[in-house]
C-alpha cells in the first residue's frame, strides 16, 4: 500500500468518524474505490493506535463503525461492485460446490464453464473484498476451513483450460494471497509451505504484469517455502520446490545471468539428488530435460563441454520419454538435441532429428514448437546453403508465428529472411525484412539482437556484399 492510497484511506476514515448519524453509507457511495479489505485493515490498526495512546471511546467507536461497514460491504449490492451481487452469489456457489464436492473437479469444472463471463476483474474484486473481509470476522478454526477451500478452488482455476488464462491465474494468485493471511507459518509450516510453492508457480505461469515483476515474486515465494521443506523433513517437497526454482532462475530477466543460470543448474541437480530414475522415472526425466536446457545456455565453463553435458541430458531424458509413451516430451527432446547438433557442426544429424520432432507436432495443437522447429529446420538448410528450402521454412515459421502474435519468433524469421535475401544478392528485400525485425527488437528491447542487425547495415552502407553473403546465419536466433 503506498502512502497516497494509505492518506485517501485516513481521510476516509475521519469523514466517517466525524459525520452526522446515517451518512456513512452515502460517503461510501461517494468513496467506492476505496471500500476494499485494506480499508477494513487500516481501520484495525487506527483503533489500535487510538487505544494505545489512551482514546478506548474512540477506539471502540471506529471499531463498532469498522464493524457496520463490514455488514454495509457485504449486504450493499453497489459498493464493492456494479455487479457485484450476481458475482458474489456465484462466488459463494463456486466455494460451496468446492466444499461440498471435496473439491471433485468433474463437479467444479462443470460450473467454471458455465459462468466463464464472471471470471475476470470483478470476480476478483469479489475475491480481496468480500473474501478477506469476511474471513476477518471469523473463529480462527472456521477460518481456515474457509481458507482451504478457496485454495482448492486456487489450485482448481490455475489448471483451468477454458476462459480467459490471464485471468484465471490473476484469481489463482488472489486465493493464494487471502489464504496466506489466514494460515500462517508459525502455527502452520507445512500447509504455509504448499501455498508459498503454489503461489510461487502461479507467477512464473502469470500473463498479466511485467515478467520480470512475475519471476521475482515467484522466486522469492518458492525460497520461503524452501525456509520450511528442508530435504531431510520433506524430502520430496524440497526436490519438488528445487525443480521450480531451477526453472525461475533459468527465466529470470533481472540479475547476472551467469549467476541466475548458475543457481538453475545447482537447483536441478540438488532435485536429482532425490529424483533417481530408478524410484521417480518421470520427474528424473523432467529434471534431465530442464538441466539439459540449463547447460546450453550455460555462460561459465568450456563452451564444447558444456554443449556435451547438455546433450547428455537430454538423451537421459529420452530414455524414460520415448516416442511410444510420451510423444510430445520425445519431440521436445529430439528437437533440443538437434539444435544443439546443428550448434555442434553435425548438421546432417541435427536436421534429422529437428524433423523427426516436426513430424510429431504436426499431429498436435503445440503451434509454438510446431514453429520453432521448422524455424531451426530452416536455419539448418540456410547453414548447408539449400537457400530455396531455407526460405521456405522461414516463410512456414513466419506464417505460424504471425498466426499466434510470437513477437521474438516473427523477429527472427525476419532476421534470417533478412541474411538468406542478401546471400540471393536481393539487398532491397533484405533491408526491408531487417528493418521490420529490429522494429520489432526494439519493442522487445532486445539490444544484442539490435545491435547484430545494425552489424550487417553498416556492412551494407559500406557495400561490403562478399563479406555479407558469407555471414553465418547462427546468430539470428537461439
Amino acid at each position: 500500500m503506498d502512502e497516497e492510497r494509505l492518506q485517501a484511506y485516513l481521510n476516509l476514515i475521519q469523514q466517517l468518524l466525524t459525520c452526522p448519524s446515517g451518512e456513512q453509507v452515502q460517503i461510501l457511495e461517494s468513496n467506492r474505490e476505496l471500500v476494499d479489505a485494506e480499508l477494513l485493515q487500516v481501520m484495525t490498526q487506527e483503533a489500535e493506535k487510538l487505544a494505545a495512546d489512551g482514546n478506548q471511546n474512540s477506539a471502540d467507536v471506529l471499531l463498532r463503525l469498522r464493524s457496520e461497514l463490514l455488514e454495509i460491504i457485504l449486504e450493499s449490492s453497489t459498493l464493492v461492485n456494479p455487479s457485484s451481487q450476481n458475482y458474489l452469489e456465484f462466488f459463494i456457489n463456486v466455494l460451496l460446490v468446492t466444499a461440498i464436492s471435496n473439491g471433485d473437479p468433474k463437479v467444479v469444472y462443470p460450473l467454471l464453464e458455465s459462468n466463464l463471463d464472471k471470471l475476470d476483474d470483478n470476480f476478483i474484486d469479489i475475491l480481496q473484498t468480500w473474501a478477506s473481509a469476511k474471513l476477518s470476522e471469523l473463529e480462527p478454526e472456521t477460518a481456515e476451513i474457509m481458507a482451504r477451500v478457496i485454495g482448492n478452488f486456487s489450485n482448481f482455476i490455475s489448471d483451468f483450460t477454458l476462459g480467459n488464462k490471464a485471468n484465471n491465474m490473476d484469481i489463482a494468485i488472489a486465493g493464494y494471497e487471502i489464504m496466506l493471511r489466514v494460515i500462517i507459518r508459525d502455527s502452520n509450516p507445512e500447509s504455509w509451505a504448499a501455498i508459498q510453492n503454489n503461489l510461487g508457480n502461479a507467477y512464473l505461469d502469470r500473463i498479466h504484469g511485467y515478467k520480470a515483476d512475475n519471476l521475482e515474486l515467484a522466486i522469492e515465494a518458492l525460497q520461503l517455502a524452501l525456509s520450511v521443506y528442508t530435504k531431510p523433513d520433506f524430502r520430496e517437497y524440497w526436490a519438488n520446490t528445487q525443480i521450480i526454482l531451477g526453472y525461475a532462475y533459468s527465466q529470470r530477466i533481472r540479475g547476472d545471468k551467469t549467476d541466475n543460470l548458475e543457481r538453475a543448474l545447482e537447483a536441478y541437480q540438488l532435485a536429482l539428488s532425490v529424483y533417481t530414475k530408478p524410484d521417480f522415472p518421470e520427474i528424473w526425466a523432467i529434471a534431465q530435460n530442464n538441466l539439459g536446457n540449463a547447460y546450453s545456455k550455460r555462460i561459465l565453463g568450456n563452451c564444447t563441454e558444456n554443449l556435451e553435458k547438455a546433450i547428455a541430458s537430454y538423451q537421459n531424458a529420452s530414455e524414460i520419454f520415448t516416442r511410444e509413451a510420451f510423444p510430445q516430451d520425445w519431440a521436445d527432446v529430439q528437437r533440443n538435441i538437434g539444435k544443439l547438433l546443428v550448434q555442434r557442426g553435425s548438421w546432417y544429424d541435427g536436421l534429422s532429428r529437428l524433423e523427426q520432432s516436426l513430424a510429431i507436432y504436426r499431429q498436435t495443437e503445440n503451434l509454438e514448437c510446431r514453429a520453432d522447429a521448422i524455424y531451426h529446420i530452416a536455419r539448418t538448410h540456410h547453414l548447408m546453403m539449400n537457400l530455396d528450402k531455407a526460405r521456405m521454412h522461414y516463410r512456414d515459421a513466419l506464417r505460424i508465428y504471425d498466426y499466434i502474435k510470437n513477437q521474438e519468433g516473427i523477429a527472427a524469421c525476419k532476421t534470417g529472411l533478412g541474411r538468406l535475401m542478401i546471400s540471393l544478392g536481393f539487398i532491397d528485400d533484405a533491408r526491408e525484412e531487417l528493418n521490420q525485425a529490429c522494429e520489432i527488437y526494439h519493442t522487445l528491447k532486445d539490444n544484442k539482437k539490435i545491435d547484430n542487425i545494425q552489424e550487417i547495415f553498416q556492412l551494407l552502407a559500406k557495400s561490403k556484399i562478399n563479406k555479407l553473403k558469407q555471414l553465418n546465419p547462427s546468430n539470428s536466433h537461439e
